[in-house]
């Protein structure tokens, strides 16, 4: 792609396609084959190429480490029909089963809830969670309808996304724009890369997103607050939380909320991670690889 450098990170070992729950999903790999699997999940609109640079420090403690693209981002199958979020979570469940469980699930921002939502639902396919600022957002973000009413309201998004053209975008550099003034404490470097990988060209007009756009429809109110505890307090392997020091795009949870998270978590620990904000694994991977490392020579590998 012109005018976008290569990975800040180290390139995928291993790429390719498995079949999952009625979709496809785009693997990228890391370290040894006969290794300990661990998945590592990105967040919403990424892509696992997010991983370049963290996943080789997994891959050199002895594991082997698989990222995908999550169905709707990448190259992975679009959302299709039914609710995004459990769909998703089986999709993660079905990889897991083929790697050979348990395994280890490492998940940031959406794809946090997505690690617990699915060790909590099938717990005999993980053996330990780290949740990477993925608690969920705010409690006003969450919308309370009666189901007939939600149903209206995602049906009508869905038609609207549908009917009309994803928005384009003159070129990936204009796109590195509007990323790095969202995600204003992402670096430069990686803003470019996760452009380079998340984007693709729309014939002779311009380029899009490679995320589909109905993944943002009926999320995150397609359950509410107390539903959300819930899925927290099904999850019974251990669970290290990770969250940055500093204020941040997508770090919305206040000291309070993320307290009242974290104590519907049955065997969870918190580490705050100094000089970091949303994208913690990114700006400060040397710290969370040692926590990381700290908290599997205590729950085990």
């Amino acid at each position: 792609m012109p005018g976008i450098p290569d990975s800040p990170g180290v390139e995928p070992a291993r790429s390719g396609f498995v079949d999952v729950n009625r979709t496809r999903l785009r693997v990228w790999e890391w370290g040894d084959e006969h290794d300990l699997p661990i998945v590592c999940l990105h967040g919403a609109y990424d892509h696992g190429r997010m991983w370049d640079g963290f996943a080789p420090r997994l891959a050199a403690l002895g594991y082997r480490v698989v990222a995908p693209d999550l169905r709707g981002h990448g190259d992975s199958g679009r959302i299709g029909s039914g609710m995004m979020w459990n769909a998703s979570a089986l999709d993660i469940a079905c990889l897991a089963r083929d790697l050979g469980p348990p395994i280890g699930i490492v998940g940031h921002s959406f794809g946090g809830g997505q690690a617990l939502y699915a060790a909590g639902v099938w717990p005999e396919l993980f053996r330990w969670v780290v949740n990477i600022d993925g608690l969920g957002p705010p409690s006003e973000a969450f919308v309370e309808d009666d189901i007939v009413e939600m149903a209206t309201r995602c049906v009508t998004a869905a038609d609207r996304v549908l009917c009309s053209p994803p928005r384009r975008y003159a070129s990936p550099e204009e796109m590195v724009e509007r990323r790095q003034g969202v995600n204003v404490r992402l670096p430069a470097k990686w803003t470019r890369h996760l452009v380079a990988h998340g984007s693709r060209p729309a014939g002779n007009d311009g380029w899009v997103w490679k995320a589909d756009p109905l993944f943002g429809v009926g999320f995150p109110g397609e359950f509410d607050i107390e539903h959300l505890h819930a899925e927290h307090e099904q999850v019974t392997v251990p669970v290290l939380v990770l969250t940055g020091a500093e204020h941040d795009t997508w770090s919305d949870l206040s000291a309070d909320e993320l307290e009242q998270r974290l104590e519907h978590l049955r065997d969870a620990r918190h580490v705050v991670v100094e000089n970091a904000g949303h994208y913690i694994h990114i700006e400060q991977p040397d710290a969370v690889l040692a926590a990381i490392a700290a908290f599997l020579d205590e729950v085990g590998r």
